[in-house]
């Protein structure tokens, strides 16, 4: 029987990232182990006054374990979890796995095999061990399969971390060690490549593998084309126009309300076009017309007269008015941000900017609110890094938003399966 010590404390402070005491007590809860853990807390919270709440957190932790209260791989487990509901900025990518033979039981096992998966999570004893691959370690994994598909398995979610722990930088300039986790996913049932990250900002004095988040997805898929047999990706180089046709799709209720109070004033545009364009002769070749800037404007009037969506699907977006034909290092950039949660298509900055989101056809950045079954989700959509930049919101003024979980990631996605 393992029981606390201070080596066992030390590699528990390490997480000290996910150690809320809140998130700590419901996983606790969920994996029905230490039933008192509050009350040990509190206990130990009298005679450590000055301490914060990651290191309460982890001396009681490591006080149940010098009681038997729980165990050390039982605490590996709730480590798993708590990385699992923490890792919500997500690099995504097309998966092409005809060579992954996943047909039988047998074959899974056989994979999960020769990629060199440990049969359990070991996060305690891993987070400063050596082993064949200089950058990570792999502790752990989630097979995951669902009785609608005649599947065996759904997808393989592992979780590895960082070889050494990082320097992290706090907002008082103070430094300390901290475990850095990834999740893979490998998503059989979307044909799709997770790689599930926390920011990288507060890292400090490290080389860019590990401090740039491009580095990080680089040195991440190197590690990933280790594995035999290997895992065959690409990039979502179109996730620009993914995203605009979701913005299209999100918005178009609202614009189809304005277009229909605009066609009252066509005959007027129209003539109206005509007398600036016999008055100023603009450039014939222009992307946009004349009638289609002025219909914008009025359309920019008209809105203000539409009923507001207080929540809206759309709170912010970023698009390119590129100035040579498409090559991207030449271009102007639109922005446009409701810092108050209401839909873009109640500001009249979008409507005209309209005309050159429709002559570009595609977008940079996305921030959504979306309901799903699982519940609301904050999130910003982007292409990164060549790829689909997928980025579930922790922390918001949004009232209605919460935590983002497992499930709403998953909605999240299927949702964004219909437009890639």
């Amino acid at each position: 029987m393992t029981t606390g010590t201070n080596d066992q404390l030390q590699n528990l402070m390490l997480f000290f990232p996910y150690l809320k005491k809140g998130e700590v007590i419901r996983k606790l809860t969920f994996i029905q182990r230490f039933p008192d853990f509050n009350e040990v807390y509190t206990k130990i919270r009298k005679d450590n006054e000055q301490n914060e709440t990651s290191l309460l957190v982890a001396k009681t932790l490591n006080q149940g374990l010098r009681e038997e209260k729980i165990k050390v791989e039982e605490i590996d487990e709730l480590l798993f979890l708590l990385l699992e509901d923490s890792l919500f900025n997500s690099y995504i990518f097309p998966l092409e796995h005809r060579n992954l033979n996943i047909e039988t039981p047998e074959k899974v096992n056989q994979l999960l095999s020769s990629w060199e998966l440990p049969e359990k999570n070991e996060l305690l004893s891993n987070v400063k061990k050596k082993g064949y691959h200089k950058d990570f370690i792999m502790c752990g994994y989630r097979t995951q399969s669902s009785s609608k598909t005649d599947r065996n398995i759904d997808s393989i979610r592992m979780l590895i971390l960082d070889r050494a722990p990082v320097n992290l930088s706090d907002k008082n300039g103070d430094t300390k060690e901290s475990v850095y986790p990834t999740i893979i996913e490998v998503d059989f049932a979307r044909d799709l490549l997770h790689i599930r990250l926390k920011d990288v900002d507060n890292i400090i004095n490290a080389e860019d593998k590990i401090r740039t988040m491009s580095g990080r997805i680089e040195n991440t898929l190197h590690f990933i084309d280790s594995f035999q047999p290997h895992i065959h990706y690409s990039k979502f180089e179109s996730f620009r126009s993914s995203l605009y046709k979701m913005e299209e799709n999100l918005l178009q209720e609202k614009r189809d309300q304005a277009l229909s109070k605009l066609r009252d004033f066509d005959e007027q545009i129209i003539d109206f076009s005509n007398k600036v364009t016999e008055k100023f002769n603009p450039p014939s070749d222009n992307d946009i017309s004349v009638k289609t800037y002025i219909s914008n404007g009025v359309l920019s009037i008209i809105a203000t007269t539409l009923n507001d969506n207080e929540i809206g699907d759309v709170v912010g977006i970023k698009f390119r008015n590129n100035q040579e034909n498409d090559n991207d290092k030449k271009y102007a950039e639109i922005t446009i941000s409701d810092k108050g949660y209401n839909c873009i298509s109640t500001n009249n900055l979008y409507w005209l900017n309209l005309p050159v989101l429709h002559n570009r056809k595609m977008v940079e950045f996305l921030k959504i609110t979306k309901s799903f079954e699982s519940g609301a989700v904050v999130a910003n959509l982007e292409f990164s890094i060549d790829t689909a930049n997928i980025r579930l919101l922790q922390r918001t003024t949004n009232a209605e938003h919460k935590k983002p979980t497992q499930e709403k990631y998953d909605d999240l996605i299927n949702y964004l399966k219909e437009f890639l």
